[in-house]
């Protein structure tokens, strides 16, 4: 049931979210006093923007062998999306449309990696993952996209750390427009003090983030908990 409408905006992205976004679209929401988080959301005909402001007392650590994994082992941010406005809101699992857009720290970079569970008219670039429950859990398409524009600040203080995004709307597959509703959720992944593995998840809509102890459920996409992002 929750809601965010957001601003018809083009934010310069400097890694000040309180600057770039304002309050307007933001919100705020956390699982431990230690790593709250604020999250701000804008949209212009080329893009949806995305902000993340991260309280870690480790901050922007990721041990990831592969960049598919960064959602599994350390700190990462996180925007889930709804592309089709017909689908079922109640569906259980992710169809056609549904996507997972993570960005991590990987060998120093930030790299983004899109998830699709069905993957529908994006073309099919499967992986399979697996855990202790799930054996050949395939996202049909796994790619790493590089126009997704990212910008991240650790804060001075290592308290903490901010990452701005510009995600194209043309490799999501939605034309925006005004009154546009998607369902979506936004959250991060906090990694344990050695910074090898997750180990706290936090989302706005989805409050069924507790498990951490099987990587191919903190994969997947749960659409019924998701909110609902209106284009202003």
């Amino acid at each position: 049931g929750r809601q965010l409408k957001v601003p018809r905006a083009t934010p310069t992205l400097t890694g000040d979210i309180e600057k770039d976004f304002g309050a307007r679209a933001a919100v705020d929401y956390s699982r431990q006093d230690n790593a709250k988080v604020r999250s701000a959301f804008a949209w212009d005909d080329q893009a949806l923007y995305v902000a993340w402001q991260v309280m870690d007392e480790t901050p922007w650590v990721n041990g990831a062998d592969a960049p598919e994994f960064l959602y599994a082992r350390g700190d990462t941010v996180d925007v889930q999306l709804g592309t089709d406005p017909q689908a079922d809101p109640r569906r259980d699992k992710a169809e056609a449309g549904d996507l997972r857009l993570s960005i991590g720290p990987f060998q120093g970079k930030p790299v983004a990696v899109l998830y699709r569970r069905v993957a529908g008219a994006a073309g099919k670039r499967p992986m399979a993952f697996n855990s202790g429950v799930y054996k050949n859990y395939v996202m049909e398409s796994v790619t790493f996209p590089e126009d997704v524009k990212r910008v991240v600040k650790v804060a001075d203080d290592r308290r903490g750390y901010t990452v701005e995004a510009a995600i194209p709307w043309a490799g999501l597959g939605v034309t925006a427009r005004p009154g546009l509703r998607l369902r979506g959720d936004v959250g991060v992944t906090h990694g344990n003090k050695a910074g090898n593995d997750t180990v706290l998840r936090s989302y706005w809509a989805n409050l069924s983030t507790g498990l951490v102890s099987d990587e191919v459920e903190e994969l997947m996409m749960v659409p019924p908990n998701w909110g609902e992002l209106v284009l202003e």
